[in-house]
């Protein structure tokens, strides 16, 4: 367990030996009569109580100098990693603020930017998809595995700013803010499938995999990304589709990684069973140097 859930810990064990005086307290009062033993028990809660919240104290006071540790270090390390980089955030699903907020953060901090947050309907409006397709994309109309080819050619076009994204974008879309246009470098993160139904939940596997196959073959660079709190694990289909992942965006070891990985740092990164490591080789070079 982590410095935060130790302290947490610590401070539940305070709270609840603090009720317990209450209760004996209370009883105290109550009865007029105070025994031996409640004395005794009193005393020994009060020293616990003490104790718990003392120790409370020393892992704030951890947690304080690992703050400032993390924010000294975060920047000399992630400085201008990213300098110029225009970023695309691609979520699949209900996914939590609070990603989308560190994500912005690691990037901004390398001298990126975050420069569209893309959320993607879910299960996928396949009719109203494909009646909405350019005439140049009509073959895709009679392709016979139709939900999977239109989702590759949608990630292929959100890779690159494509014409068959702004033609379906009111389809595809649940939300859209910024600008794909540069964006060839993509953050993708999803949430759970479990409430859909059986059928949704097929096609929605099928559709967001292509998409994700399709973003991934133009891209610079495309990774997966989820908070240590999320449970249970959304990044499975991106560690089989071959994509570096980020399990911990929400810790400063998962911005390094993520900026490391957007730079071209292959890898899965993290504190859960899929990861591999916490934090990415530094003295490993780039593989993003040039466009494709």
């Amino acid at each position: 367990m982590g410095y935060s859930g130790r302290y947490h810990a610590a401070s539940l064990a305070a709270v609840f030996i603090a009720l317990a005086i209450g209760i004996l307290i209370g009883i105290g009062l109550a009865d007029d009569v105070v025994s031996s033993a409640s004395e005794e028990l009193e005393t020994s809660l009060r020293s616990d109580l003490s104790d718990a919240e003392n120790r409370a104290d020393d892992l704030q006071s951890q947690l304080d100098r690992e703050d400032r540790f993390s924010d000294q270090v975060l920047t000399p390390l992630l400085a201008g990693r990213l300098a110029g980089q225009k970023v695309a955030l691609i979520e699949f699903g209900d996914v939590s603020d609070e990603l989308a907020s560190d994500a912005r953060d690691a990037v901004e901090t390398a001298g990126g930017d975050l420069s569209s947050i893309a959320r993607i309907a879910r299960p996928p409006d396949a009719e109203a998809l494909i009646d909405g397709l350019p005439p140049r994309f009509a073959k895709l109309r009679r392709d016979p595995d139709q939900l999977a080819a239109l989702g590759k050619a949608l990630g292929t076009g959100i890779a690159r700013n494509g014409p068959i994204v702004e033609a379906l974008k009111p389809a595809l879309f649940e939300s859209f803010t910024g600008d794909l246009q540069g964006a060839d470098r993509v953050i993708v993160a999803r949430s759970d499938t479990a409430g859909l139904e059986s059928a949704d939940r097929e096609a929605t596997s099928t559709f967001e995999d292509a998409v994700i196959a399709g973003i991934d073959d133009r891209a610079l660079a495309t990774v997966g990304a989820e908070l240590t709190t999320t449970d249970p694990s959304t990044l499975a289909p991106f560690i089989d589709a071959g994509i570096p992942t980020v399990d911990h965006l929400d810790l400063p070891a998962g911005k390094v990684s993520l900026v490391y990985a957007l730079d071209g740092i292959d890898g899965n990164y993290g504190v859960k069973d899929e990861a591999r490591s916490l934090l990415p080789d530094f003295g490993r070079s780039s593989s993003t140097s040039e466009s494709p």
